[in-house]
């Protein structure tokens, strides 16, 4: 089977062109640092966000995988370790979010200096856990954990592929196993840390499985467009119109749990009708974030879910890749909606830095996916599941 598959040998101009407009995004961040500081961060934090929840996505999704025995991801599963192989990159991008934590989050930071007694009263009861030492011990802790098992993973497939004694199907199982309880709970610290303490009177226990569901679905539909890709080029032979309905249903199933964690979160609040709660949502419907929030649900679930139900849609690669690659783009808003309206002040809600922002986190996560997996299959080749996965059929 080795002979059959081909090997990735490709990637140079994706690269380059990767990393030349990660510089570009860099120049702009930085040239905008003079214009706006404070929006430089929330723009740079909204695409981080982006980046880490696909990556951390797309890590569940293997785990999950392996951890079901399930046969037909074998024929797409490499693919998903290549979009999980940028989280060492990931891990290092946070290093410039340090120098924005004052913009970010200034008030857990300094609770005696806000001016609002109850206000500060919440925040002085949460400094045991919302403190600068805690919250980067933390900080370190995720990425630990989410490396620790992608780099796991990744390398037990690869081994793999040198020989079948060292497929390790068992082993990877039992790692996923164990290791699923670990990710879910550092990506739920994570989205408490990172996005809701913007807002650190506001609280929802809703928003860890909010912030999942969306990363999960973005990590499928990127992994959609990755198959559709590497297919054209004849990097995945065996890869029917099953496998792509399979991504076509998940696709599917997971736009409607976002929109269902989406909807109980905003409906339950709502409801309460409590001052903390619901300024967040009120902070995102008045002025021009009313019409933002529209776009942002029209383009998350409704656009897509219209499209999904149609069953002919799924079994059509390019069409069900366009579909992901919307999907994709709906997910950047989601997350530029949890993140941009916390800045201060009265601000448009689009810049040209969120597009510099973006360029400067996914450019260097797409270059160093693609260099690591530049001479190895796009196919686990001694998975003793692979030829029952290229075999698959759904009707």
């Amino acid at each position: 089977m080795n002979r059959r598959i081909p090997i990735f040998r490709g990637g140079r101009a994706l690269i380059s062109r990767s990393l030349g407009l990660a510089l570009l995004g860099a120049l702009l961040l930085v040239a905008g640092g003079f214009v706006d500081r404070e929006r430089v961060f929330y723009a740079y934090l909204a695409a981080y966000a982006y980046a880490v929840t696909t990556a951390v996505g797309a890590l569940i999704f293997l785990m999950i995988c392996h951890a079901m025995g399930a046969t037909w991801p074998v024929a797409v599963r490499r693919l998903a370790e290549a979009i999980v192989s940028a989280l060492p990159v990931l891990a290092v991008l946070f290093v410039p979010l340090l120098f924005g934590l004052e913009s970010l989050y200034g008030d857990w930071l300094h609770p005696e200096s806000v001016h609002d007694e109850h206000v500060r009263t919440l925040l002085l009861h949460k400094k045991p856990y919302l403190n600068l030492p805690f919250f980067l011990v933390r900080t370190g802790v995720y990425f630990a954990v989410w490396l620790a098992l992608g780099a796991l993973l990744r390398r037990g497939s690869l081994r793999g592929d040198a020989s079948p004694a060292l497929a390790g199907g068992g082993r990877l199982r039992a790692l996923s196993i164990g290791g699923l309880p670990p990710v879910a709970l550092a990506l739920s610290f994570a989205s408490f840390d990172w996005l809701m303490s913007l807002a650190p009177t506001w609280v929802s226990t809703m928003f860890p499985v909010y912030v999942f569901a969306g990363g999960f679905v973005a990590a499928i539909a990127l992994l959609t467009a990755l198959a559709f890709t590497a297919d054209r080029a004849g990097l995945l032979p065996g890869l029917s119109a099953s496998h792509y309905y399979a991504l076509g249903r998940l696709l599917l199933a997971f736009t409607i749990f976002w929109a269902y964690a989406a909807f109980f979160q905003f409906m339950l609040m709502w409801i309460a009708d409590k001052p903390e709660e619901v300024e967040f949502y009120l902070r995102r419907y008045h002025g021009p974030w009313g019409t933002a929030t529209l776009v942002m649900v029209l383009a998350r679930f409704v656009i897509p879910f219209v499209i999904l139900l149609n069953y002919r849609i799924k079994r059509r690669p390019a069409w069900l890749s366009a579909v992901a690659a919307w999907v994709l783009v709906a997910h950047y808003l989601d997350m530029h909606w949890l993140v941009v309206p916390e800045a201060s002040g009265a601000r448009a809600p689009y810049h040209w830095l969120d597009l510099a922002a973006l360029l400067a986190v996914v450019g260097p996560c797409v270059a160093f996916a693609a260099l690591r997996q530049r001479g190895k299959p796009l196919v686990p080749v001694n998975d003793p599941a692979l030829p029952a996965a290229l075999r698959y059929e759904s009707v």
